[in-house]
């Protein structure tokens, strides 16, 4: 199935792509979407639907929503462990990226991916498990693989363990949620200027008019142009546009219509490689060894990552009567991407000179860097029904939907011409050189062209019943049809064609306490699966006629955890213990290539701890703590029995606070500051090769001047750590180094 041209076309209009070029951009407005409950009619039986109107999120967020129709009530009430990155923290520590949001997430890694065969971006790990499909933006895929901006960011959820029957295939660790910056009542215009070292430049703004007493618009616009501190890398580049207009705003009737242009273009990091002394010890990355911080191994001219993202997405909300509740979202999305980089590897002589001396080390450049482009449309809508009734004398609340989706992608690989030299180049380790400039044409290979076409329908429903006001029991189930079309072709290679048709039902049962609205006790069951030819076109050697055939693998959680909202409810605390499963996971064969069912057993058994909202007035916390027992319970490979999960860390931690000093004076000065924390991860199940400790210490000061203009200072990795921001069998790539930025922002 082919992309619609005309579509496209209009969807991806000049006009937008002429003001993004001027150069000026902008991002989101203060005032966030929340939920509250309608007043009860006299007599009436039974809780009624919630009603969107605008306002501003708990800074508590348990008691805050998720914005989902099913998902209703607060975080408080959900019987899973959910972490929050709120708006205020987001604008405090100046986040730019999606990536960056998440680091106030503990459990969550990220994975460098592959250039030929897998994907880059937002290429996430949630306690362990490989979740690159399991990015929503307001409960709808985000189709495509991309390295996100914030600039539409109103608020950044992260839904950890098994979310099968809320959100199908896949979700093995869990799921993160972006929720979008909307139009609200009331006008009000904020933009923001922030510069920094190494060049970096970045203008946002965010403008709200309200058109009619139920009707608003909304724009919000992004420029960045930025190096990364420390790093070699030449300057990368992104912009963006998202309008937005709403009807209906607090009535029973809410129509939103959003539309997001984003496009960047910069350098791509394949990491530095991974080594090892020689037997009996770990390896680990060549900058722990000698090479600088600094160092890069790709191309100024060639290893550039430039996409294009077109969104559009139609939300409608509708209560029809007191017990009943209508959600439909529908998404059209577009990403076209042309992708570079190289890998640069150190074999065994490079390690004998690195270690021991007798020459210059030199690495080469091989395996895994091969260029890209690919294109991928996707629509989805996602339909339900939130019903709230009684029967004799329990109190239900119902969720019936159906989720309907379909996407097409499309990846043509090139390869480096013999006459470019690049097969047999060499290169000091300590010094690359960044002005090489190979030579590449299409692909003669099997795979060279890719074709993979998704088509998932689903029904899931779920019932919380109220055995009591304290006691209640939520049970679900989601049964999910999904098929997976998969064509490759390369040169004189015949054309290849594998299918695979899956049906598959997830569980879910939840028995929740709720002694008194601020505390909450669950236990709770919930099962995902994640189905063959998911990920045939991004990672190719997924791909193959065993694969198709092969069983779905399972992910199961059993999960026990408890909330409590204190200090007048400003303050959140929770925790919770639990522990995931992975059956039935894939294997590939060293000698052949082949992917295939092992039955290998995953179980990772974790605790994770959570502060978030006000200790005082004056005073925010938001502060997570992740302890994950990984092991490998079974294995064809039994040297790999007992060995930890790769790229999951032991120990994991956030903090982030700020004080209020003075405020609502003229001397008022907001301070504050935090840090993340990781212990070291393992690259492979074997665990013979690792990424050392990530600490990163950031602190910030602000003042606001009057009620219009702010001004605030942030400092970050101030200790100059060394840390990997992404991982990979055999890479880590190096984070930047202390940086400060500085900025200006302004609100009428």
């Amino acid at each position: 199935m082919n992309t619609p041209s005309t579509l496209r076309s209009a969807l991806s209009g000049t006009a937008f792509g002429a003001s993004l070029a001027a150069g000026f951009a902008l991002t989101a407005g203060p005032a966030s979407a929340q939920t509250v409950t309608a007043p009860a009619q006299p007599g009436a039986p039974v809780a009624l639907p919630q009603i969107s109107v605008q306002g501003q999120q708990p800074e508590n967020t348990l008691e805050g929503t998720l914005g989902l129709g099913r998902m209703p009530g607060r975080i408080q009430d959900q019987p899973q462990t959910i972490q929050v990155v709120p708006r205020e923290i987001m604008d405090q520590q100046n986040v730019t990226t999606l990536g960056e949001a998440l680091r106030n997430v503990p459990g969550i890694t990220s994975s460098i991916g592959e250039g030929g065969g897998g994907i880059s971006g937002d290429q996430l790990r949630i306690r362990g498990f490989n979740s690159q499909n399991d990015l929503y933006v307001d409960g709808l895929r985000d189709f495509g693989s991309f390295r996100r901006d914030s600039f539409t960011f109103e608020e950044v959820q992260a839904l950890l363990g098994p979310s099968g029957v809320n959100f199908g295939s896949g979700a093995a660790g869990g799921i993160v949620n972006i929720t979008s910056r909307t139009p609200h009542l009331g006008n009000s215009l904020g933009a923001t200027v922030t510069g920094g070292m190494d060049w970096m430049l970045r203008a946002t703004a965010d403008a709200n008019y309200q058109f009619s007493e139920t009707g608003a618009f909304r724009l919000n616009m992004m420029y960045q142009q930025q190096r990364i501190t420390d790093r070699s890398l030449p300057t990368g580049e992104r912009w963006g546009i998202a309008p937005s207009v709403a009807f209906g705003l607090g009535t029973n009737t809410t129509l939103t219509l959003e539309y997001m242009y984003y496009r960047y273009d910069e350098p791509t990091d394949a990491g530095v490689p991974i080594v090892s002394r020689g037997p009996g010890f770990i390896g680990q990355p060549v900058t722990e060894y000698g090479v600088p911080r600094s160092t890069w191994y790709g191309s100024n001219f060639t290893d550039r990552d430039q996409t294009t993202v077109n969104r559009l997405t139609a939300r409608v909300q509708h209560v029809a009567a007191d017990w009943l509740t209508v959600y439909n979202d529908t998404r059209l999305g577009f990403t076209d991407r042309s992708f570079s980089f190289s890998v640069a590897s150190c074999d065994a002589t490079c390690i004998s000179r690195l270690f021991n001396g007798g020459g210059t080390p030199q690495y080469a450049l091989s395996g895994g860097g091969s260029p890209y482009t690919q294109q991928v449309w996707g629509v989805q809508n996602i339909t339900t029904g939130v019903f709230r009734f009684n029967t004799w004398a329990l109190r239900h609340e119902a969720t019936l939907g159906v989720d309907l989706w379909y996407e097409n992608y499309d990846r043509t690989t090139y390869s480096y011409t013999t006459d470019s030299g690049r097969g047999n180049y060499r290169g000091n380790l300590f010094a690359p050189n960044n002005d090489l400039n190979f030579a590449y044409a299409l692909s003669t290979g099997a795979t060279a062209q890719r074709q993979n076409e998704t088509t998932q329908a689903a029904i899931f429903a779920q019932d919380r019943v109220w055995f009591t006001p304290e006691i209640s029991v939520l049970a679900g189930l989601r049964w999910t049809r999904q098929q997976s079309d998969y064509t490759s072709y390369g040169g004189t290679n015949p054309v290849s064609t594998l299918n695979a048709d899956n049906s598959f039902i997830d569980p879910r049962v939840s028995v929740i306490w709720e002694p008194t609205p601020e505390y909450t006790v669950y236990a709770s069951y919930a099962q995902s699966t994640f189905a063959p030819g998911s990920n045939w076109a991004t990672q190719p050697g997924q791909a193959s006629v065993n694969n198709s055939n092969l069983d779905p693998e399972q992910n199961t959680i059993y999960e026990i955890g408890a909330r409590a909202s204190i200090l007048d409810q400003r303050l959140g605390l929770s925790a919770s213990i639990y522990q995931i499963e992975k059956n039935n996971a894939t294997e590939t064969d060293p000698a052949t290539g082949v992917v295939f069912g092992s039955g290998d057993q995953q179980r990772i058994r974790g605790l994770d701890i959570g502060v978030t909202g006000r200790i005082t007035p004056e005073w925010l916390i938001n502060a997570r703590y992740s302890y994950m027992d990984s092991e490998t319970t079974s294995s064809l490979t039994q040297a790999n029995v007992g060995g930890r999960v790769p790229y999951v860390p032991t120990n994991s931690a956030s903090l982030w606070t700020s004080y209020d000093i003075a405020p609502g004076t003229p001397y008022n000065v907001t301070v504050g500051g935090g840090f993340t924390w990781q212990t070291d991860v393992y690259t492979n199940s074997a665990n013979t090769s690792e990424v050392p400790y990530a600490f990163s210490l950031d602190a910030f000061i602000q003042h606001r001047i009057n009620d219009q203009l702010l001004v605030r200072v942030n400092g970050y990795n101030l200790t100059d750590n060394r840390n990997y921001t992404q991982v990979w069998t055999n890479r880590a790539v190096m984070g930047p180094g202390r940086a400060v930025t500085a900025s200006v922002g302004v609100n009428f």
